[in-house]
């Protein structure tokens, strides 16, 4: 019985790609190359050996079977069918050993290998016994001396031998196969079983409304859920501190240093529990964030790091916040219908059959609506939250080298070197808090798309008498001329920026853009594909000695 081999079960399969064919082929070839190497060696040496029909027939006999056995369909002969290639090998070596050339039996390693290799014990015994009989068959023809016996003796055990160690050797290797196939399969079970209880893990963080993230050394945040990653302003792919939310002592108070935010402590193995920071996130929004952390291994600092807790507690801070939220959501739940109201209503006054009285009636509901509709509009509207946010005179570039400490573990962990030159004083007046989130934009993709090995400029000028402007440069990937007009569309990201697979949402410049506007500034951008960015916030200056230095 053919051992390791089976016909393909499907039909539809071309058996020249079938591993059982090319094993069949390779095993005959390997011999028809042998012999025709021996004829040429004959060829030169004894050419007159050539003359010999027996060694000439037996020479033919085997090209002509190596051409047969690569013409078969063997996906579709069995085990038995496969073995008539050795027998009539044998055949064939026979008669190249007839003549004078007794050295031409050891070609038999071939089909002794072969059978030795995929058939059972009995099948090779078989074959040994057909070829003592070819051999016996020539030396009787020939005249059977003591010394041709013993030949053929030790041939017969040598045969026997590497019949022998080719059996034990396939089936331990089979044996091997077997037993790595059985490991791997049990190793792809537990590794499958590994992940779906991550997956499981990871569903049931997500569905905390408490943010827990595990802070490794160097603000490493290895694991975090999406409260976290919504408190803290994160990408989903963001690992490294800073985040984009910046964290203050008070509402419009000192900002924390980089070196003591809640991260960057818990980085170092800090424990500290229920302590209060506020967060300025990206959309304008102040929430104070109840912080703590936890050790890991039983109460002990360990090198798994710190889970680091984290809950937005605004509405117990700040009884206002509680009430805009809740103001927000009722005008929200309003404006939907009341949309979907007025909607109808216009449908209803483009028919050319409604009566008059009819068309007056909504007309009237329709101006109703529509005072409604503004109404709802102001409520929605930010200035009422905002009326302590008043505009106040600051030096930019103190907000600038706040962000770039910020940003200093995230660049040295890119490989990116950043350049500073800020040595005059950039003074404005507007909303320090809003211009952060411009600047910690700006830096932060600047750091992004430098990528390891880049480098980032930040330098400060006086464009004309009445204007500062803070300069970005980086030598990253660029933007191509055809995406540069687009880089403002919220959601937008460049082509180059996700064949790279570098994170991001497309929605900071847009952002940005809207709060230099704001403030009565400009946002220019310039690129070249490959050569990198250079991003300018442009504003009006205000005297140096007016200003009054604010937390940025």
């Amino acid at each position: 019985m053919l051992r390791g081999s089976r016909a393909s079960s499907s039909p539809a399969l071309h058996y020249f790609g079938d591993t059982r064919c090319r094993s069949i082929w390779q095993w005959q070839l390997i011999l028809a190359f042998t012999v025709v190497v021996i004829v040429v060696g004959v060829a030169l040496l004894t050419p007159a050996r050539l003359a010999d029909a027996r060694f000439a027939l037996g020479v033919f006999a085997v090209i002509a079977i190596s051409v047969v056995a690569l013409a078969v369909p063997w996906h579709r002969i069995g085990a038995t069918g496969v073995l008539v290639l050795p027998v009539l090998d044998s055949f064939a070596i026979a008669l190249i050993a007839a003549g004078d050339t007794a050295a031409a039996t050891f070609l038999w390693v071939f089909p002794v290998a072969w059978v030795a290799s995929y058939y059972s014990t009995g099948v090779l015994i078989g074959l040994l016994s057909l070829l003592g009989v070819l051999r016996l068959i020539n030396l009787f023809a020939l005249g059977l001396t003591v010394e041709t016996t013993i030949n053929v003796l030790i041939l017969l055990i040598t045969l026997g031998f590497v019949g022998v160690i080719m059996s034990v050797g396939t089936e331990r290797n089979r044996s091997s196969r077997r037993l790595l196939s059985a490991q791997s399969d049990r190793l792809g079970h537990a590794l499958q079983r590994v992940n779906d209880q991550g997956a499981r893990n990871r569903r049931l963080l997500d569905s905390l409304d408490i943010g827990i993230a595990r802070v490794g050394g160097g603000g490493l945040i290895e694991i975090s859920n999406d409260a976290f990653h919504t408190i803290f302003a994160l990408d989903a792919a963001a690992r490294f501190h800073p985040s984009r939310a910046v964290e203050y002592r008070t509402r419009r108070g000192e900002p924390v240093p980089s070196d003591q935010t809640a991260i960057a402590r818990a980085s170092r193995g800090e424990l500290f529990s229920d302590e209060i920071v506020w967060l300025f996130g990206l959309d304008g929004q102040w929430r104070a964030v109840k912080t703590s952390t936890k050790a890991i291994d039983h109460g002990m600092v360990t090198d798994d790091g710190l889970l680091l807790i984290v809950e937005d507690v605004t509405e117990l801070a700040d009884p206002r916040a509680g009430e805009d939220a809740r103001r927000r959501t009722i005008s929200h739940e309003l404006r939907n219908p009341l949309t979907a109201i007025l909607g109808h209503i216009d449908l209803l006054l483009e028919r050319e059959d409604l009566a008059d009285s009819a068309r007056t009636q909504l007309e009237v509901v329709e101006h109703a609506g529509s005072r409604m509709q503004r109404l709802i509009d102001d409520a929605l509207a930010i200035s009422r939250e905002r009326q302590d946010d008043a505009a106040v005179d600051f030096d930019l570039a103190d907000i600038a080298r706040a962000s770039l400490e910020g940003f200093a573990p995230a660049a040295e962990s890119a490989g990116v070197t950043v350049d500073v030159v800020l040595d005059e004083t950039l003074c404005v007046r507007g909303d320090a808090f809003r211009l952060r989130q411009v600047v910690d934009n700006i830096v932060g993709n600047a750091i992004k798309y430098a990528q390891r090995g880049g480098h980032v400029s930040v330098w400060g000028s006086r464009p004309t008498d009445g204007e500062i402007a803070l300069r970005v440069s980086d030598t990253g990937i660029g933007i191509s001329e055809e995406d540069l007009p687009r880089i403002f569309d919220r959601e937008f990201r460049t082509e180059l920026a996700r064949e790279r697979g570098i994170p991001g949402t497309g929605l900071g410049l847009s952002i940005s853009r809207d709060i230099v506007a704001a403030e009565g500034g400009r946002l220019e951008v310039q690129s070249e594909l490959g050569q990198g960015t250079e991003v300018t916030v442009v504003l009006s200056a205000v005297s140096e000695t007016s200003y009054e230095r604010k937390p940025a």
